[in-house]
């Protein structure tokens, strides 16, 4: 009869060790655990974002108080003042326009 040959031991190494290809399929995907249950009716809970991931509602702009003109009222006074200013040669600059427009038109709305 013949006898059986004694197989070597085989040596482990991070390829052939079990629990060394476990880690590795672990690092590729994700662990996914049981989301919790609601006791009542079995129903998963909302999920909770952090501050990043939460937009925060922007403010609504504002209207104009009644006295108050709006910048684009302002803009066409500015605009007509400055050409009046051109055309007669008379001195200034775009920002004394501008609170000249707006001079007026706060006189022009107060009672």
């Amino acid at each position: 009869m013949a006898k059986k040959q004694k197989k070597a031991p085989q040596q482990t190494t991070a390829v052939n060790h079990p629990a060394a290809s476990e880690s590795s399929a672990e690092a590729t995907s994700p662990v996914r655990r049981p989301q919790a249950r609601d006791k009542k009716n079995g129903a998963a809970p909302p999920k909770k974002t952090g501050a990043a991931g939460v937009a925060k509602p922007r403010k609504k702009a504002e209207p104009p108080r009644a006295n108050q003109p709006t910048d684009q009222e302002i803009q066409l006074r500015a605009y007509f003042i400055a050409e009046r200013r051109h055309r007669l040669h008379l001195p200034g600059d775009a920002s004394s326009d501008w609170i000249e427009a707006k001079r007026q038109l706060l006189v022009e709305a107060s009672p």
